[in-house]
């Protein structure tokens, strides 16, 4: 038994670290990063092996009795729950890639705004990401980044979206509301958890409680909206505005210690902070900046 479990050891070690590096070499991650997805939040992934490794043992006994055909009948199963499952991604995919298209539409009618919640929705991902979150918990704090501002679709906000002045106070009022407003319209739809419409509800909330709509406080707040109030603010710093230039990453690590503990989670900023995630999400914005100045070639559709 013990040279049976010394043999699995070994060839689980040798799968991970050849299928590791394949990985850094084709998505040009760090080698840290990468391990850290393989193995999962707390070491998820490795319990989820652990679970499934008596199928080997079935197919090992199946193939014993019966042989070749031992081995079919564990292969037409699997391959129908691979179908299934590559079903299910390719639809999530379709989903995420309509969501985008209809957010960077609804966006276009304002210059200021444009691509705005498409890059809080990266940065949103690179937090959860960092942070350690499973894939399920990082989907949805992405869809939540994505539709962080879908309230704002609504007729009554247009004409004040495109003021080019300062907003009265009947005025700020009335766009504070785009939250809830953003909430009311996700929740007619069954497709997005409670998670996600919480996030977008509270993405205002601030962590020492004067944030809106509802004044929530600290852990009151739901992760997702803790997060994307740290990434709209991440966005606007890192962007250019009419009154100022971009923000350097160093500039913007400070705002983000500053404001810890008042707007923000003090964990996650600090956390952020420590990983340089503002570093990266910043070559990721000039990145997009970079791809979208970059005509297409003539003749192109």
């Amino acid at each position: 038994m013990f040279a049976f479990l010394a043999l699995a050891l070994t060839f689980f070690l040798a799968n991970t670290s050849v299928v590791g590096y394949l990985f850094v070499l084709r998505q040009k991650e760090k080698p840290f990063t990468v391990l850290r997805n393989l193995i999962g939040p707390a070491g998820s992934n490795l319990f989820y092996n652990l679970l499934a490794s008596p199928v080997a043992v079935f197919a090992a006994v199946l193939y014993n009795q019966m042989y070749i055909g031992g081995l079919m009948l564990m292969v037409l199963p699997l391959l129908l729950i691979r179908y299934s499952y590559l079903s299910k991604i390719q639809l999530q995919h379709a989903n995420q890639d309509l969501l985008r298209v209809l957010v960077k539409t609804i966006e276009t009618r304002d210059p200021y705004t444009s691509g705005h919640s498409l890059r809080v929705s990266r940065i949103a991902r690179a937090i959860a990401e960092d942070l350690g979150f499973s894939r399920r918990k990082v989907e949805q704090v992405e869809t939540a980044a994505l539709l962080h501002d879908v309230g704002k679709t609504d007729a009554i906000y247009a004409s004040i979206i495109r003021k080019p002045t300062a907003l009265t106070e009947e005025e700020t009022a009335i766009i504070r509301t785009h939250a809830i407003k953003g909430a009311q319209m996700l929740e007619g739809l069954s497709s997005f958890p409670e998670e996600v419409i919480r996030g977008v509800r509270h993405h205002h909330e601030r962590y020492d409680g004067r944030g809106y709509p509802d004044g929530l406080r600290g852990k009151e707040i739901p992760l997702a909206a803790r997060i994307i109030m740290l990434c709209d603010s991440i966005d606007a710093m890192l962007s250019d505005r009419p009154y100022r230039p971009a923000l350097t990453v160093e500039q913007v690590a400070e705002e983000v210690r500053r404001c810890a503990g008042s707007q923000f989670d003090p964990e996650i900023a600090e956390a952020i902070v420590r990983l340089d995630t503002i570093n990266r999400v910043a070559a990721m914005i000039e990145e997009d900046a970079t791809a979208a100045r970059t005509p297409e070639p003539a003749g192109s559709l």
